[in-house]
């Protein structure tokens, strides 16, 4: 019993002295949370979305895929996770052979700190003359990738409701 309670002495003693002497490694941290801004933050991420979408009616893979990080990853609802630019490229000329011609994100909540930001929302995809393909809710990991914000992990499903079981 006594062993213990001088083990735990230590420990607690060791870590105390630590704290004291890692100052200099808690200053990055203390920079970049006072450099980071969730309004301008928000505000790059909703250029993004404006942009994102749009890229089905230009057909402009190159651009939706820049939206992503080098290791994004898509979790489309039945579907593996698709992860990297030939992957997201390849689900991006699926959607246009689909008939995609745009997507409008709504943005409802945007929290998070320097590290990674959660983006929730709601979306609609589009075809021709804007006629509605599906309508559902997303959830985007965002990271900064080469000074921009990007979409890290993006998962979203269907508000629909599910086809009647055969």
């Amino acid at each position: 019993m006594k062993q213990t309670f001088f083990l735990s002495l230590a420990v607690v003693a060791s870590l105390s002295l630590f704290s004291c002497n890692s100052e200099k490694a808690e200053t990055p941290t203390t920079a970049a949370s006072t450099d980071f801004n969730l309004d301008a933050v928000k505000t790059e991420i909703a250029a993004s979305n404006a942009t994102y979408g749009a890229s089905f009616a230009s057909g402009d893979s190159t651009a939706f895929v820049a939206h992503y990080t080098t290791d994004g990853c898509v979790m489309a609802e039945n579907a593996p996770k698709l992860c990297g630019a030939g992957p997201i490229t390849a689900f991006f000329k699926g959607g246009v052979q689909m008939g995609i011609k745009d997507i409008k994100l709504t943005t409802e909540e945007v929290m998070g700190g320097p590290e990674v930001v959660v983006e929730t929302g709601t979306y609609e995809i589009l075809g021709d003359k804007a006629v509605s393909f599906d309508k559902g809710k997303f959830i985007v990991a965002w990271k900064k990738e080469n000074g921009k914000w990007k979409m890290h992990r993006d998962i979203w499903n269907t508000s629909n409701p599910a086809p009647a079981a055969k």
